[in-house]
């Protein structure tokens, strides 16, 4: 009968030892098949970051573009008698201003990246509270001609603005006092060609359109230029 006994303790060991080895495999299974769910999440969301990382870097460059350009624009006409701009030198600071972005002539047809760069130049003169001088002119890559005078580009007459369509260009336009001058620059990334955001490094996220002109990403800022500067009255 001991032995007996010792014989019935035994199984009941065995049993019990067969039932936490077979939970435990159910247990590794359960943990493989959450593995398995949780990778393309993970896989997704390390997308969705680096999607992230890369709006925010394309934003910047386009923010340093603007402020370059602004500068030069600035500074390009400071050792001449004829401080007045013309547009080619418009042309080669719009050119000059987007290289952190391009490198060499990637700005310029087939368009790898699927983007052209163009900045977009509002001028307003305050003549009285409502009746402002403004001239428009651009300049953009969206061309055939990989050189900064083979840009297309336009300036245009002064016309007579009011106080709504000065504001409507920007709040930071307006002005207080007559003979004031405001620069707006706008600078866009545009898409053109077979775009894919893929060339730009997207993964997941979709830039949207923000205008008619296809811009994806834009950044704008008001300065007051230097006297004597515009209007812009010729091209060389």
């Amino acid at each position: 009968m001991p032995g007996g006994g010792n014989s019935y303790l035994l199984n009941e060991k065995n049993a019990i030892f067969f039932r936490r080895w077979l939970f435990r495999r159910f247990d590794y299974g359960g943990v493989l098949i959450e593995f398995a769910f949780s990778i393309p999440i993970l896989i997704s969301f390390l997308f969705f970051v680096c999607d992230h990382y890369r709006f925010f870097e394309l934003k910047d460059k386009l923010k340093s573009s603007v402020y370059l350009a602004a500068s030069m624009i600035q500074q390009i006409s400071n050792t001449r008698s004829d401080k007045s701009l013309p547009m080619n030198d418009i042309k080669r600071i719009i050119y000059v201003s987007c290289l952190n972005m391009f490198h060499t002539n990637t700005m310029f047809k087939p368009w790898p990246f699927g983007v052209f760069f163009c900045i977009d130049i509002h001028y307003i003169k305050r003549i009285n509270n409502n009746s402002y001088n403004h001239q428009s002119l651009w300049a953009h890559t969206g061309c055939d001609y990989p050189s900064p005078l083979g840009m297309y580009s336009a300036y245009y007459n002064v016309e007579k603005y009011n106080l709504s369509q000065v504001e409507s260009i920007s709040p930071d336009m307006i002005c207080y006092k007559d003979g004031e001058e405001r620069l707006c620059i706008v600078a866009s990334y545009r898409k053109i060609g077979d775009f894919n955001k893929s060339k730009l490094g997207l993964f997941i996220l979709e830039p949207k359109e923000i205008d008619n002109y296809q811009s994806i990403f834009m950044y704008k800022i008001v300065i007051t230029p230097k006297p004597g500067l515009f209007p812009i009255t010729r091209w060389n």
